[in-house]
């Protein structure tokens, strides 16, 4: 009995001792010995893998036994080198640039004319058939993501526990794991099924957690990316990418009886949105096995580098279908601050030439339920098809461990015993917040900062404001914000109460209600020259009652009831050393002061509804992620003054409708347009604040061009109907990147234009403009971007003469929406 324990604890050992990991790690440098970044580091015959940081160093965990480890680069030499590993080693490696001239022993080295362009084209002479070959198909797909940003840094030195030793290391860092069933048809339809989902750190930002957000294949004639840019890419395995494109043989192997090339893309001086990079062909059946690609840094200014890897295999022996994907980035933050991260996609289990139900495919593009953010470990140890680094596999029990103490409650307290303690930098400049976790219910006050303000019309005002909040578990949320003032000059209170319900929050739909008085603007959105107008302001009582929900996929309904009780400001004193900085501005009348009107009584009702065809969407367990239509948006919308009710004094029909979309042109740039009319259909009891409006151009800033015109001479009001229209098209470099000196000066160019026609004006107005742009990154996050932009307008009308203008503009980036707001 003890010889067979003692045989067993000895195998035990054995096999434990065997299964040991081992590092293998270093740096790689040019022939300068400069650090090379973002090199491929890849374990050959096996899917282990790295890349090298920005100082040019990498770390592999291997099992003992011999190795081939391959160190690539685009532009660089490739390197094999074959390691016997029984510890842990330290391999330096110095590549040498690529010039195509040396080739190591199995290499032929080509004589004669170069003949890439020629093997390129036999490429695409054979896709539609490689395409074709799988057909409709289904695969698995495993994503493994994680990203450093080494700018947070850990605070002043204390007292350190292990606890905090382990935390250091692991600041800045951010990790998913995503497992999915993908299904594409013939057609590019596709859909698909998120049914594992694992985030740790800060996962906002981490690129490709989902296929929705990129198709990279090669074999596509354009290279859609919309989470990293609005314009696709060319690829070079299309008949546009012969004209876009230079070729150069770097290498040829050969592989029994075929060659394998590895053939050098470059961007012609003449290009825009294309790659730089290489790409591997085989002569046996001319399809792709594997490329590696940089995006150009000037269509995806969240990242200064943007880095492809791909393998493709043969399936069937005749489709040529990508199996691993690897993207590497990183941007610059601050003085010496870096955000990089890498994301590797695995695609496995491949079903081709499948038949899916009809309608298979719909506006649901991809779906994930709530119990695939519940999977457990051995879940992961299942489907994960990468194996986790040592670093990564600490940073996962860290964080398990750190979610344990940190959902418990004696530590959940300890954190809500500081938000709630109040200080004195709460009180003097942030506010005071009391957060109720159990109930999940927040209050918060605002700051001694706030409550004075000097320059408001009538004099200095106090404020005191306070702000409610309320999560329940389904998620449906109740908001509640009050806020008070008092005119000292006139010893007046104004204030209000806004209440907003989100019942639903998969449509967002809510409900919500307003309480007010308060000063308000006569010329809405208007220029800013006229925004601060005297002539511009009255007083306003009102109960509003608002709705919206989602009815069908892309088809909402909004509707309002407001009661307003207004008057004029005529008899409101006002600060002298204001009245001096805003004496000679006058509205369209002529007038400098608010203007007068006998206070009246006011209800209105609002039905508005907006409906999109085949919109697409992501499904999360509680939300809806909008991705949009190729097809435009329709809109109405019908405001009506009701008159009798409650005393109403107005009467009135306001009815405007339209249609508005974005037109993505390829490779050309995005358009978009807002095509519109309105009138009022009854006007009987109409007051000044209920007219519609044509805002007047802003003398010097470019306003927002799909809702503004730029060089109307005035405001003014429109009754009867109107037609008004706005285009914008973006070319990102398509024009400016053909000139080779622009090009380096990253400028965007932007054109467009608008009319207008009001008959009862006699008015016929049209205009064009054009500008260039340039995007910056906020100095301090990267992923915070705007565009400052200098425009030249020139219109014509039959009513004034304008001349040409020149405008500046400042426009930010929404990241959740992906577009510029």
């Amino acid at each position: 009995m003890q010889k067979n324990l003692l045989l067993f604890i000895a195998l035990l050992f054995h096999f434990s001792t065997k299964a040991q990991l081992l590092t293998v790690s270093g740096i790689i440098t040019n022939n300068k010995l400069e650090p090379l970044g973002l090199v491929s580091v890849l374990v050959k015959n096996s899917i282990q893998g790295t890349t090298t940081k920005a100082d040019g160093t990498y770390s592999l965990q291997l099992e003992e036994g011999r190795h081939e480890i391959v160190f690539s680069m685009v532009g660089h030499k490739t390197q094999t080198v074959a390691l016997v590993v029984k510890a842990n080693y330290r391999q330096n490696i110095i590549m040498d640039e690529a010039d195509g001239s040396e080739l190591d022993e199995v290499v032929i080295k080509s004589k004669g004319k170069d003949r890439s362009e020629e093997i390129i084209k036999n490429v695409i002479r054979h896709k539609e058939e490689v395409l074709k070959a799988a057909g409709s198909y289904s695969c698995e797909v495993y994503i493994k993501a994680t990203q450093y940003d080494s700018t947070i840094k850990k605070g002043k030195k204390k007292k350190t526990t292990p606890l905090t030793d382990t935390a250091t290391k692991f600041l800045g860092m951010s990790m998913a794991e995503i497992f999915l069933a993908y299904h594409k048809d013939v057609s590019s339809n596709s859909k698909e099924e998120r049914t594992g989902i694992s985030k740790r750190g800060n996962p906002e930002s981490l690129f490709y957690l989902s296929l929705t957000e990129g198709d990279f294949n090669l074999y596509n004639n354009l290279i859609k990316a919309p989470a990293l840019s609005p314009v696709p890419f060319l690829s070079p395995i299309s008949y546009g990418g012969l004209a876009a494109y230079k070729f150069k043989m770097l290498q040829i192997k050969k592989s029994g009886v075929h060659k394998i090339f590895t053939i050098s893309i470059k961007p012609k001086e003449l290009s825009n949105v294309t790659i730089d990079g290489e790409i591997t062909i085989t002569d046996s059946n001319w399809t792709i096995l594997s490329s590696k690609f940089k995006l150009p840094a000037y269509h995806i200014t969240e990242y200064d580098q943007f880095e492809i890897h791909q393998q493709y295999e043969m399936l069937n022996d005749t489709a040529s279908i990508i199996t691993k994907q690897q993207f590497i980035y990183f941007s610059k933050k601050g003085k010496s601050g870096k955000l990089s991260g890498e994301t590797t996609a695995t695609y496995s289990n491949f079903q081709l030439n499948k038949i899916f139900p009809k309608k298979y495919f719909g506006t649901e593009v991809s779906v994930a339920k709530q119990d695939a953010y519940e999977k457990d470990s051995n879940f992961w140890t299942t489907v994960r098809t990468i194996p986790l680094t040592e670093k990564e596999i600490r940073f996962i029990h860290y964080k398990d461990s750190l979610l344990r103490i940190t959902t418990s409650k004696s530590y959940l307290d300890s954190i809500d015993k500081i938000t709630n303690k109040i200080t004195w930098k709460k009180i003097l400049f942030t506010g005071i917040t009391f957060y109720n976790r159990d109930k999940k219910r927040t209050i918060s006050t605002n700051s001694l900062l706030d409550i004075y303000q000097p320059i408001q019309f009538g004099g200095t005002r106090l404020y005191a404001g306070v702000s409610y909040n309320k999560i329940f578990n389904s998620e449906k949320s109740l908001h509640i914000a009050a806020r008070l003032s008092y005119g000292l000059l006139n010893k007046d209170f104004n204030g209000y109460i806004n209440a907003r319900f989100l019942y639903n929050p998969f449509k967002r739909s809510y409900w919500a209600l307003n309480l007010s008085k308060d000063f308000q603007l006569i010329f809405q959105n208007d220029a800013w020259i006229n925004q601060i107008k005297r002539s511009n302001l009255f007083l306003n009582k009102n109960i509003g009652l608002g709705h919206e929900t989602e009815l069908l996929n892309g088809l909402r309904l909004i509707t309002n009831v407001d009661i307003g009780f207004r008057s004029p400001l005529n008899h409101f004193k006002t600060s002298k050393k204001l009245d001096a900085l805003l004496d000679g501005l006058y509205d369209y009348n002529g007038n400098t002061a608010p203007p007068y009107f006998d206070s009246y009584k006011a209800l209105y009702t609002y039905v508005g509804m907006e409906y999109t065809p085949r919109q697409k969407y992501i499904r999360e367990p509680r939300q809806k992620v909008i991705l949009g239509s190729s097809w435009p948006t329709l809109f109405i919308g019908w405001r009506k003054g009701v008159k009798g009710v409650i005393n109403s004094k107005i009467d009135f029909d306001y009815l405007e409708f339209g249609l508005k979309q974005q037109v993505k042109l390829g490779v050309t740039g995005v358009s978009t347009y807002k095509i519109l009319s309105g009138s009022f259909i009854n006007k009987h009891k109409l007051e000044l604040i209920d007219y519609k409006f044509m805002r007047r151009g802003d003398p010097l800033l470019f306003m927002n061009p799909n809702e503004s015109f730029q060089s109307l001479d005035s405001t003014f009001p429109v009754f009867k109907r109107f037609y008004e229209g706005h285009f914008v098209h973006e070319f990102n470099g398509a024009l400016i990147n053909k000139v080779p000196l622009l090009k380096k000066l990253k400028l965007r160019e932007i054109a467009g234009g608008g009319f207008l026609f009001a008959k009862e004006r006699n008015l016929r107005y049209a205009e064009l403009f054009a500008g260039v742009e340039r995007v910056f990154k906020w100095p301090f996050n990267p992923i915070i971007k705007f565009k400052l932009g200098l425009y030249v307008v020139s219109s014509v009308a039959n009513q004034f003469k304008n001349p040409v203008q020149f405008k500046f503009g400042i426009t930010s980036w929404d990241r959740q929406k992906n577009k510029w707001f």
